[in-house]
């Protein structure tokens, strides 16, 4: 406002100037013209011209001025004042048509994370692709506003009900979705979306606005607690130094066994991603991963694992033993398609048979579980890798097993550990075998530390096991090792 005002007073000051610039000239001329009326002619005809001349550069800088005061200075897009205006205009249109509209709010995840690991040059660039990419997305008829600084409004006529914006607003996601060049890097934003449709959800600007607000609101927290808080504790020295250990190849895959509870014969291995320091300390992926997982080196990291645990499988191939080998993957990637090309690439690369790579993921929302890419996921599945609904037994999963094409279900190891202990526990873990195999999926138990836990498990009809009571993670090597033994069945 204050910026808009110097404007206001500048534009008012330079007619004051040329006003009292024409008077004092006026008065000159009038003494002139009675010494010298030819010349006096000749200088009012030039100054007319010059009055002209300066009339249209102040007429088109109040133009500018006026333009300026209504649109966002970065992006050039309209900012909250036009936005209102533009809604209004939609309201008049409305009462005459009887046609209703939508006014659609997008609100970016992580672009604060931008901003901490590129610098706030790299956010402005971002947020200028964007809002032309948002322009290109929308009808010439349509409006999209800048009202904050990761806030985005759109108003579209287009869209009557909540069908049609619920398809502008996957529309849109997937236009914030897509990887923004920034200098020599990339980066990857999200949003979370809620809209409003006149005349149902209101009759004001405001109104609207509100509820879009809210609807949104309800949409960024459908993720539940155990997710968001991490989301927004993002570490961005972290990030940078694990973007130098992919670089460096200072990260240490390792592999825990996965058991057969009937017959003890080990079937599989999950790979677990270590970060390895300089001076030999390893630290634990609860370190670095939460920090990651919203950012595009997630990806590289996820590949880069697949890439070690196909190359563990060709090795453990030697001693004749066909293990399958799992990876944890965050629940978004599912829906990625640069993550899904570069899944299919490996496979080829390999020459290994999907299925005896397992895809371990954790519960998400419902919201998530509708926001992912299905074309990267009916992919992913005619891939022919397997996948895991992995932490069964937390809030979501549930939710995650009723719309995901699930091969398998992995119990939570902190239910697991209460077994024994803790009677809830157990009856959870019980009851969840059961789920999974009325479901026709195997069921593995994580977290498996005591041979009471092994054996009622077993009693219980699990299918398979992992632990430090059947084995600790070990480098690919001391697996191929491990196995020469010939590990005896666990009774």
């Amino acid at each position: 406002m204050r910026r808009q005002s110097r404007r206001g007073v500048g534009v008012t000051l330079a007619w004051a100037t040329l006003l009292a610039g024409l008077v004092l000239a006026a008065g000159i001329l009038v003494a002139a013209l009675r010494a010298a009326p030819d010349r006096a002619l000749a200088a009012l005809a030039s100054l007319a011209f010059l009055a002209a001349c300066a009339g249209v550069v102040l007429s088109a800088r109040a133009t500018r001025a006026r333009a300026s005061s209504l649109h966002d200075p970065l992006t050039g897009l309209p900012n909250r004042v036009l936005l209102e205006d533009r809604i209004e205009q939609a309201l008049r249109h409305a009462q005459r048509t009887g046609e209703p509209f939508t006014v659609v709010l997008l609100d970016l995840d992580g672009f604060k994370n931008v901003n901490d690991l590129y610098g706030h040059r790299a956010g402005d660039s971002a947020l200028r692709l964007l809002a032309r990419r948002l322009e290109g997305a929308l009808r010439t008829s349509d409006t999209v506003a800048r009202i904050g600084g990761d806030e985005f409004v759109v108003v579209s006529r287009g869209a009557g009900d909540d069908e049609e914006a619920a398809l502008l607003a996957s529309r849109l996601r997937g236009v914030v979705r897509e990887p923004l060049p920034v200098g020599d890097a990339t980066v990857e934003v999200d949003a979370s979306i809620g809209w409003a449709i006149h005349p149902a959800d209101g009759e004001t600007p405001s109104e609207l606005l509100e509820r879009a607000d809210i609807q949104m609101y309800e949409t960024k927290h459908d993720d539940g607690a155990e997710v968001t808080p991490l989301r927004r504790r993002v570490d961005a020295r972290i990030v940078r130094d694990l973007e130098k250990a992919v670089e460096r190849s200072e990260l240490l895959v390792v592999y825990q066994p996965i058991l057969d509870l009937q017959t003890g014969s080990v079937v599989a291995a999950e790979a677990l991603v270590r970060r390895l320091l300089p001076n030999r300390t390893v630290v634990p992926p609860a370190e670095f991963v939460p920090h990651v997982e919203r950012t595009t080196l997630v990806r590289d990291l996820t590949l880069l694992v697949v890439d070690d645990a196909l190359r563990a499988r060709e090795l453990w191939s030697e001693t004749s033993s066909d293990l399958a080998v799992a990876v944890n993957v965050p629940f978004r990637l599912l829906g990625d398609r640069m993550f899904v090309d570069g899944l299919a690439a490996l496979l080829r690369t390999f020459d290994a048979p999907s299925e005896r790579l397992t895809l371990e993921v954790g519960p998400a929302s419902v919201g998530s579980l509708s926001d992912l890419d299905h074309f990267a996921l009916d992919r992913l599945t005619k891939l022919g890798v397997r996948l895991s609904l992995d932490d069964g037994g937390r809030p979501g999963s549930i939710a995650a097993l009723r719309a995901m094409p699930f091969d398998e279900l992995k119990i939570d190891a902190a239910l697991v550990h209460g077994i024994g202990r803790n009677e809830v526990d157990a009856a959870v873990v019980h009851g969840l075998v059961g789920i999974g195999h009325a479901l026709g999926l195997p069921v593995v138990a994580e977290g498996v530390e005591t041979r009471d836990a092994w054996r009622a498990l077993a009693a219980w009809g699990c299918d398979r096991a992992q632990g430090f009571f059947v084995a600790e993670p070990r480098p690919a090597t001391e697996v191929g090792d491990w196995l020469c033994r010939r590990w005896p069945a666990v009774a």
